[in-house]
């Protein structure tokens, strides 16, 4: 009996040691926190509770402004309007001279435009001014980066 749980240990140790030895060789140590260290490249989520209430404000006070200016986009190069959902928009940045007495704000965002069940066209910026008297104009929108067919941003 004794020999038999002494074969069994050397045999579990061994396996132990091989393992050891064998899986950082083979690349399986370590993809699991690769994957969790790597964060989102964008952080879109359909979870407004996730998000501060601050960013949940500006993306719905400036949903119409985005989704004008996608219209506008797409309509100039002869391609189909997107859609524009609230959880596929988020705060890139914000900006103000802080030298000014009423600085105008300069007001980014991210978003990812879709076609049909959720299609990402790619991800797009909109950037706007708001000024101290509650004008609103928009200083840019842009295709910031193209997804292949198929693909998701996520």
């Amino acid at each position: 009996m004794k020999r038999i749980v002494h074969i069994k240990l050397r045999t579990i140790l061994g396996i132990a040691c091989l393992m050891i030895c064998i899986l950082p060789t083979t690349r399986n140590i370590g993809k699991t926190e690769a994957a969790e260290e790597t964060p989102t490249a964008y952080p879109f989520t359909s979870k407004w509770s996730d998000l501060p209430l601050s960013e949940v404000a500006l993306v719905n006070s400036y949903l119409s402004h985005i989704e004008e200016a996608a219209k506008n986009f797409y309509t100039e190069r002869g391609e189909v309007v997107p859609t524009i959902s609230w959880y596929y928009v988020t705060l890139k940045e914000l900006k103000a001279d802080n030298q000014a007495e009423n600085p105008t704000v300069h007001i980014s965002f991210t978003l990812m435009p879709y076609v049909g069940a959720h299609d990402p066209v790619g991800i797009d910026e909109a950037t706007f001014a708001a000024s101290y008297t509650g004008q609103i104009s928009l200083l840019e929108y842009r295709r910031a980066e193209d997804i292949p067919s198929g693909q998701s941003a996520r």
